[in-house]
C-alpha cells in the first residue's frame, strides 16, 4: 500500500498538469471557429424569440438563415429581462452575468480556477446560450427559475429526489399556461423537432448518437449512483444533447471523465459516464471508502474538491 500510493500521487499529478492543458488546448480550437461570430449570439436568438413573443408575434417562426428558436414556452418568460433592455445592453449583460455565475460556480464548488476552461462551459459561454445559468441556480437551490430557463434542467431535482422543488415549479407552470403560446408550441412541434435535430447535427452528443452503448451507459448510471447521475443525465441521456449541455455535469464530474466531455465527438458522454466508473472504483480501492453504486448522498470524503475528487454538488463542506 506505501508502494502503491506514491504511484497514485505521481498519476494525479500528472492528471493535473494534462486535465488544463486539454481544456485550454480544445477551448482555443473551439474559439477559433466562432471568429467570425459576435459573441452572445444564441442569446440574442433567445430575446428575439421573446420579443416576437410580448409582440404578438410567432417566436418559433423559422429564420431565414442561421440557427432557430426551439425552446419551449417557460424560457419566454425566463428571458423577459433581458428583452426589456436595448440588445447592447443585453449582450452585454448576459455575457457579463454568465462569466461571474460561471466563476461564482467554481468557486462553490472548491475546484481549481482552470476548470473556467472546461470547454464546453467555454462553448456556452461564448455564444451566450442561457444554459450557462442552470448549473449555478440548481447550486442555489432556484431549480424553479432553472426549469423554466431550460425544461431538462429539472431531471437533476427529479433524479435527487427534490419534491419540493418539483411541486414549486409544477405550480408555476400551471399557474403560467395563459400567459405561455403552448398551443402554437404544439401545434409547430414538427418544425420545432426539426430545428432541434438539425442544431445538434443529427442525435447530438448523448447516448443516441451511439444506441448500441445505451446498454452500457444505462449499467454505468447505475454504477455512479443517483447524486452524480443527477448531474450527468442530461448530457448523457438527453435527446439533441450539444456540446454546452456537458457544463452542467461539472458539480459531478471527475478529471478523466471530464477529458471525455470536452470532446465534442458522438459517443464522448457515454464515455465519460463509462470511466467515471473507473475513475471512482480506483479512488475507492486506492482509499478503502467505496464510492460506486451510492444511491444517497454522497458519503462525507468527496464532499469537498481535492486532486482525488469531485465537490459535493450541494457545497457542503
Amino acid at each position: 500500500m506505501t508502494s502503491g500510493k506514491p504511484m497514485r500521487e505521481r498519476l494525479v499529478g500528472t492528471l493535473w498538469v494534462v486535465v488544463p492543458i486539454w481544456f485550454v488546448a480544445i477551448s482555443l480550437i473551439r474559439l477559433s471557429s466562432y471568429l467570425p461570430y459576435q459573441p452572445g449570439y444564441d442569446g440574442m436568438l433567445y430575446r428575439t424569440a421573446t420579443i416576437d413573443w410580448m409582440q404578438g408575434r410567432d417566436p418559433w417562426t423559422p429564420p431565414t438563415e442561421g440557427a432557430a428558436f426551439a425552446a419551449p414556452p417557460p424560457t419566454l418568460i425566463a428571458m423577459i429581462p433581458f428583452a426589456l433592455v436595448p440588445e447592447p445592453v443585453a449582450r452585454v449583460a448576459l455575457l457579463a452575468l454568465g462569466v461571474i455565475a460561471s466563476i461564482w460556480m467554481i468557486r462553490r464548488l472548491k475546484l481549481p480556477l482552470w476548470w473556467l476552461a472546461f470547454p464546453p462551459l467555454v462553448d456556452g459561454l461564448y455564444i451566450g446560450n442561457p444554459h450557462i445559468f442552470i448549473a449555478p441556480l440548481l447550486l442555489l437551490g432556484l431549480a424553479p427559475i432553472a426549469g423554466f430557463l431550460k425544461v431538462y434542467a429539472l431531471a437533476v431535482p427529479a433524479l435527487r429526489l427534490d419534491i419540493r422543488a418539483l411541486v414549486i415549479t409544477a405550480v408555476l407552470l400551471v399557474v403560467t399556461i395563459p400567459l405561455l403560446p403552448w398551443g402554437q408550441f404544439f401545434a409547430e412541434w414538427p418544425q420545432i423537432n426539426d430545428a432541434l435535430r438539425r442544431q445538434a447535427g443529427g442525435t447530438g452528443l448523448s447516448v443516441l448518437a451511439t444506441p448500441l452503448l445505451l446498454p452500457v451507459a444505462l449499467a454505468a448510471a447505475l454504477f455512479v449512483g443517483r447524486e452524480r447521475l443527477a448531474w450527468l443525465a442530461v448530457p448523457v441521456f438527453w435527446p439533441f444533447t450539444q456540446w454546452y449541455y456537458a457544463a452542467m455535469a461539472l458539480p459531478a464530474v471527475t478529471p478523466l471523465a471530464a477529458i471525455a466531455l470536452a470532446t465534442p465527438i458522438a459517443g464522448a458522454t457515454t464515455a465519460a459516464l463509462i470511466i467515471m466508473v473507473a475513475e471512482l472504483y480506483w479512488r475507492g480501492r486506492s482509499t478503502g471508502r467505496p464510492e460506486l453504486l451510492r444511491w444517497g448522498p454522497l458519503p462525507p470524503w468527496v464532499r469537498t474538491f481535492s486532486r482525488s475528487g469531485p465537490a459535493d454538488p450541494e457545497g457542503r463542506t
